[in-house]
């Protein structure tokens, strides 16, 4: 994406929070031989905490589990007109349930890098010479809070 989640007066923008946190650690692991899903805001952007989202919860809070999860996400501002800073989406549940359930989520592999400096620190980039990761871009919205919804009746 050409801008990431990250606002600070001496950045960009360009950035995800995860890498822009630390940099230099995630060029470690860039730099490392272990195999990388990375689970891109190109995804996550889909899976924001709307209002659809608590209402369909909240009917269904007479199950304990689905109780829980709302009581959860209670006190987070839903998505109502548009994105803003305080937006919740469901970053590392989507990650969580990627692995749990595959067939939720888009992956194709590209070459990517870690910028470690400058405006852009701690974005990640397509590049020809770069790292292949198995980058996940897309998620089936409606089958992910399907399926962590059904998770919580359980």
């Amino acid at each position: 994406l050409d801008m990431g989640n990250v606002e600070d007066p001496e950045h960009d923008g360009t950035a995800e929070w995860n890498v822009y946190w630390d940099p230099f650690a995630a060029k470690r692991v860039w730099e490392s031989g272990i195999q990388i899903e990375l689970v891109a805001l190109e995804s996550t952007n889909m899976v924001p905490l709307s209002l659809d989202v608590r209402d369909r919860w909240a009917r269904e809070r007479s199950i304990e589990g689905v109780d829980f999860l709302g009581q959860c996400y209670a006190i987070v501002p839903p998505l109502t007109h548009y994105v803003t800073n305080s937006t919740y989406f469901l970053w590392d549940v989507l990650t969580t349930a990627s692995f749990g359930k595959e067939d939720l989520v888009k992956r194709s592999v590209v070459n990517s890098e870690v910028i470690v400096a400058g405006a852009s620190r701690g974005r990640t980039v397509k590049a020809e010479n770069g790292r292949p990761v198995d980058l996940v871009y897309h998620v089936d919205r409606d089958a992910f809070f399907d399926y962590i919804t059904d998770l919580a009746k359980k």
